[in-house]
């Protein structure tokens, strides 16, 4: 079935995804942070409908977040007003990804490409994007868009080729609790929330990170929970 809600058709800088979240946690009230984002992109954008669009992307990432995704929103929230801000774009990227398909589906070619090359071209992510989005003008945009916000953020890297990227070094975070929410978000992300551990480990959605947690802290976990199939198959699942 092909998909037809884009939703992430905006370019969002790192600053605009910090400030909804600041005010998501400090605040609570989806209008609220919308009237916030508001006043704060109206340097940015003179035109009212760009503003309006940009805000709509804003807030369905931190504030207007589906009763299946609150408790995870809420924790993100906490480790987010009390941790390290390099670990920001982590928790950014969880919720991008529970917030709009579109988004998980532009990270996981771009994350299938970079294990079989070095460099990857906005051609072939779109290409791949129309095969479940469709030959449209609206889908070859917003993937522009993505991938500029991407570039943004620092997690891909222009060449001297336009439209021609590579992977920046990844993200690492010393922080467990970091690496199980992003585990947890990853899982909650897909269309069928189990998966072969090792698997999970290297999800190519998740390229722009370095996942390192011991197993251990999996099995510890309050949220995520290791089945053992078969006899050397360890299934993660949430609890």
């Amino acid at each position: 079935m092909m998909n037809s809600n884009i939703g992430f058709d905006r370019r969002i800088k790192l600053e605009w995804l910090d400030a909804t979240a600041w005010k998501a946690g400090t605040e609570g009230n989806a209008d609220e942070v919308r009237k916030y984002l508001n006043e704060l992109l109206s340097t940015e954008y003179k035109n009212k409908e760009a503003r309006r669009k940009t805000v709509t992307v804003l807030t369905r990432i931190w504030a207007r977040v589906p009763d299946e995704h609150q408790l995870l929103q809420g924790r993100a929230l906490k480790i987010l007003l009390e941790s390290d801000p390099a670990t920001r774009l982590w928790l950014h990227w969880g919720m991008m990804l529970l917030a709009y398909p579109f988004f998980r589906d532009i990270a996981t070619i771009i994350g299938r490409l970079l294990t079989l090359q070095n460099e990857v071209s906005l051609q072939q992510i779109s290409r791949r994007l129309a095969e479940c989005w469709g030959e449209r003008a609206t889908v070859r945009r917003a993937c522009q868009r993505v991938v500029r916000s991407m570039v943004d953020w620092g997690v891909l890297e222009d060449t001297s080729t336009k439209g021609i990227y590579v992977p920046a070094a990844k993200k690492e975070t010393t922080s467990e609790d970091v690496q199980l929410w992003f585990l947890e978000a990853l899982l909650r992300s897909e269309p069928t929330p189990i998966m072969p551990l090792q698997q999970l480990l290297q999800i190519p959605s998740a390229f722009p990170f370095h996942l390192d947690i011991p197993v251990v802290a999996i099995r510890q976990s309050k949220e995520l929970e290791i089945q053992r199939q078969g006899l050397d198959l360890d299934m993660v699942v949430i609890r």
